[in-house]
């Protein structure tokens, strides 16, 4: 039947004045320009493209006879399936888009019986009968799944205007040009993926063709090799990326990294913004639903850190507005229903095939999301009206599962969120609850195409409501409490491996905590630079070697990260020789850890008379701000860095004012010293008040950094580049240094303004995440050093070589028996240089001076340990949320 019959004339096919697909018009790109990388490397440009997708589309209008026809598009990610889709398109006939794998895809293509249907070789093959079956309205173009690859037979029908505009949309709000190249990280029949595929063609871009996943080595060769760009992503990709480590590597050409398909955690936002931050690329959260062709919002990748919770702006030419009067609507935090208008609205449904020749049905997009715009127009969506959830990026309709269950006899009640389903089932009499529960999960998995590990079945009388109809939040509550996965303790007390039950133990010993949260860091927990010497040898002897960033990691994903690298214990060779196998096989401790301990028994050596290493109290003060980075100062907020900061600062000062006093009684030495201010009263002169220079120095560094980081415009740019701020304040630091001590005489080498270079350049090691950025600032460390101590040419040499191995080994590698003796010293090397002074007065002979003052200090920093550490958590315990409302983000 012709559409003519309903005097629906079919647009002409191939009217060169008509653009139907997303190749950009004729003139407007380089036809050498590259359009598509093939699988095997092979490039396509787009002038090859225009050619072969023109030819393909005049071979289907000569086939259609002036007709347009359904087409049965499978969309493998390659160069024939893509140009054969886009032939498709160009000729003017409907696309019906699907997956490359036959069973996936079966639901869709025995409901919708088509004219045409493409061969994996991008090849057209007619069905038994050739003529249109459909009457196909004059603006269909595509239609797609309303849940991704989940196989629903509910079609959303979109235009040729849905799908050019949008693709002009997003291009806009991604700032995509012909220089960007994507890549298949999404199957192309995925609304999410074909909408990458779209973007970057119209604007004269290209697109790398790969079927490898982002945890294969493969995808990520493709996109160094390549130079990609860009690289879209659901939630579940981020958590893969994040624990398989891959975006800690560099990757030159890679500028952003867009996520949609379901709402990612704040926490993870923030993470992944500032490891982009620190490696060059930029995360875009967006929003988007099928129905509105793909995307409906896009966040400025600059705000990611500054908001996490939100999803952007609308694309160009679209407007998203509340609807405050649904139920759900929350007038005082002044949530609605996000409606969408715009070009990127559907056409409407087709669940039948009378559905294809209707015009556009909608004015407006009803998303079903609950949502809230801020005064700049930033929309956060926070929650959903209806029965639909996203797993793994997947859009679910929670009844279709629930009348697949229906269709097995059972009696049933299905919810979930973006962790997966839940699903609560009647028992039935004579069926076990065993039987009962794998054929829900079964059915319900096939039902929605989710692996059964992302089904949670509970065997149980439903929870029902007094009007007899089934309670679903009540349901709901029950399937999480008959899962011991739901509670935290029983997780970690009961289903737990052994694994992270000792690294829960090992963590409430160092932090002094009864219980251990494994969802959060360990800076999260109240881990800061004094503590974290423990944890680190601890949790490396429990994990085996860490990444650099494990402060900041969940400890869980360190925990899945040792047992998926399969091992827990240090993977090194075998000591071998009779002194090696005495001190046990190599184990490898953080570098700073390692120079904690190297500096205080250099310092103690040289006070002692034992021997003549300068330097240590300097190299100490680079590590101090490289961890200063990495703890007090990671947090995102002003408030949340004064925290931090304080906790160190309590840590210095409160044992160093207790020392000073007892050395006050005797006249060692004075308020200046009880202060820590002897660099701005006294002469820094070599005398008993200049004994704690290191002390008073290191405070001062802390707290001018601390103050600096709080003002508003520096503060945004820590957030967003704290190595700008860092190398900012190294280059700050130099004038003073150089100033001072080239016009001024005396030993000056010890006050505050000629070390603070010192410390900053630690705060840029740790904030430096590429090898250019390393270098520059080891340029300026060289800079520093030379003729820093002009007559010590040594004492240079041994700063520099500290610092070098703190930029150039992320860690050491340590005979086993050394480890805790490696491991006290750094965690007590504050203490120790404190009570060093008096220690040594008191012992006869250098070796003994030696011993007996670091054997002093690790008694004493054993007894004062935890008492510190109490006292911080009092002094920095955050307010209630009544009185402090902004959060604090702890965990970069």
């Amino acid at each position: 039947m012709s559409p003519t019959m309903l005097g629906l004339a079919p647009r002409p096919v191939l009217r060169p004045d008509v653009r139907r697909s997303p190749l950009p018009v004729a003139g407007q790109v380089e036809p050498a320009a590259p359009a598509l990388v093939g699988a095997d490397g092979t490039v396509l440009d787009h002038g090859t493209l225009r050619r072969r997708v023109d030819a393909l589309a005049e071979e289907l209008d000569a086939r259609a006879a002036g007709e347009r026809l359904l087409v049965h598009v499978p969309m493998p990610s390659t160069v024939e399936a893509v140009v054969g889709y886009l032939a498709v398109l160009e000729a003017g006939h409907v696309a019906l888009v699907t997956s490359a794998d036959p069973t996936a895809s079966a639901a869709v293509t025995d409901a919708w019986p088509v004219d045409l249907a493409m061969t994996a070789h991008g090849t057209f093959e007619t069905s038994a009968d050739a003529s249109p079956r459909h009457l196909l309205h004059p603006d269909l173009a595509l239609l797609l799944s309303t849940s991704g690859s989940t196989g629903s037979p509910k079609l959303v029908r979109l235009s040729h205007e849905n799908v050019l505009s949008n693709a002009a949309a997003i291009a806009q709000a991604l700032s995509l040009t012909a220089s960007d190249r994507g890549v298949t990280s999404l199957p192309l029949h995925y609304c999410f993926g074909l909408s990458v595929l779209h973007s970057h063609l119209t604007v004269g871009a290209s697109v790398a063709l790969t079927t490898a996943s982002v945890v294969e080595e493969a995808f990520w060769s493709v996109v160094d090799d390549h130079r990609v760009t860009d690289i879209a992503v659901v939630p579940h990709m981020v958590e893969l990326m994040e624990t398989t480590g891959v975006l800690q590597r560099p990757h030159p050409s890679l500028r952003l990294i867009t996520q949609a398909g379901g709402r990612l955690a704040p926490e993870r936002v923030e993470r992944t913004a500032r490891l982009g931050a620190e490696h060059g690329w930029g995360l875009a959260v967006m929003y988007g639903q099928t129905e509105a062709t793909a995307r409906i919002a896009v966040h400025d990748p600059a705000a990611a850190l500054t908001a996490p919770d939100a999803v952007g702006r609308p694309v160009p030419g679209t407007q998203v507005v509340l609807d405050r009067d649904v139920p759900e609507a929350d007038p005082h935090a002044g949530t609605g229903e996000v409606v969408v208008r715009g070009p990127g609205v559907m056409m409407g449904y087709a669940q039948h095939p009378d559905e294809l020749a209707p015009g556009p049905m909608l004015t407006e997009l009803r998303t079903g999301d609950l949502g809230r715009l801020d005064e700049d127009g930033v929309l956060r969506i926070v929650g959903r009206r209806s029965g639909f959830v996203k797993v793994l990026g997947l859009r679910i309709d929670l009844a279709r599962v629930e009348t697949a269950l229906e269709r097995e006899g059972l009696v049933v009640c299905v919810t979930g969120d973006d962790d997966g389903l839940r699903v609560a089932v009647e028992p039935v009499g004579g069926t076990s609850t065993t039987d009962l529960s794998g054929m829900a999960r079964r059915t319900a998995a096939h039902a929605c195409g989710l692996g059964v590990g992302h089904v949670r079945v509970a065997v149980l009388p439903l929870a029902r409501l007094s009007n007899g109809k089934v309670d679903r939040a009540g349901c709901d509550v029950l399937v999480r409490a008959s899962d011991p996965e739901e509670c935290v303790d029983a997780r970690q007390q009961m289903d737990a491996p052994p694994l992270q039950v000792r690294v829960g133990a090992a963590l409430s010993t160092v932090l002094g905590r009864d219980e251990i949260d494994l969802a959060r860091s360990f800076v999260a927990q109240g881990g800061d630079s004094l503590s974290h010497v423990q944890a680190s040898t601890r949790l490396t002897a429990l994990l085996g070697t860490l990444p650099p960033d494990w402060h900041h990691r969940p400890l869980q994903d360190l925990v899945t990260a040792a047992v998926a690298g399969g091992r827990t214990d240090q993977d090194e060779q075998p000591a071998t020789g009779r002194l090696a196998r005495w001190l046990g096989g190599p184990v490898r401790l953080e570098t700073s850890v390692v120079l904690r301990a190297l500096a205080v028994v250099m310092i103690c050596g040289t006070h002692a008379g034992l021997f003549r290493l300068l330097g240590g109290a300097h190299t100490l003060l680079v590590v101090a701000g490289y961890n200063a980075a990495l703890f007090g100062l990671s947090a995102a907020t002003a408030r949340g860095r004064w925290r931090g900061s304080t906790r160190l600062l309590v840590g210095i000062a409160v044992p160093t004012m207790l020392v000073a006093l007892v050395g006050l009684s005797y006249g060692r030495y004075g308020w200046d010293n009880v202060l820590m201010a002897n660099w701005l009263v006294d002469d820094i002169s070599y005398g008993k008040h200049n004994e704690l220079w290191f002390i008073d120095s290191l405070l001062a560094c802390v707290l001018v950094t601390t103050v600096v980081l709080s003002l508003p415009g520096v503060s945004r740019r820590w957030r967003v580049d704290p190595w700008q701020v860092a190398f900012g304040l190294v280059l700050a630091g130099l004038v003073p240094r150089f100033l001072i001590l080239t016009f001024a005489d005396g030993v000056l080498r010890g006050m505050m303004p000629t070390v603070f270079w010192l410390f900053a350049v630690g705060l840029a090691l740790a904030t430096a995440r590429t090898v250019a950025r390393r270098r520059w600032t080891l340029g300026a460390m060289v800079l520093g050093i030379a003729w820093y101590f002009p007559d010590d040419p040594v004492r240079n040499a041994t700063i520099l070589a500290g610092v070098l191995a703190l930029a150039l080994l992320p860690s050491i590698r340590v005979p086993s028996r050394l480890v805790p003796a490696v491991a006290t010293l750094a965690a007590a090397s504050l203490i120790i240089y404190l009570v060093q002074f008096q220690v040594l007065d008191l012992v006869p002979t250098p070796p003994l001076k030696t011993l007996a003052a670091l054997a002093v200090g690790v008694v004493v920093w054993r007894w004062t340990d935890a008492p510190l550490r109490r006292l911080a958590d009092r002094l920095v315990r955050p307010r209630t949320p009544a009185c402090d409302p902004t959060p604090e983000r702890t965990a970069a």
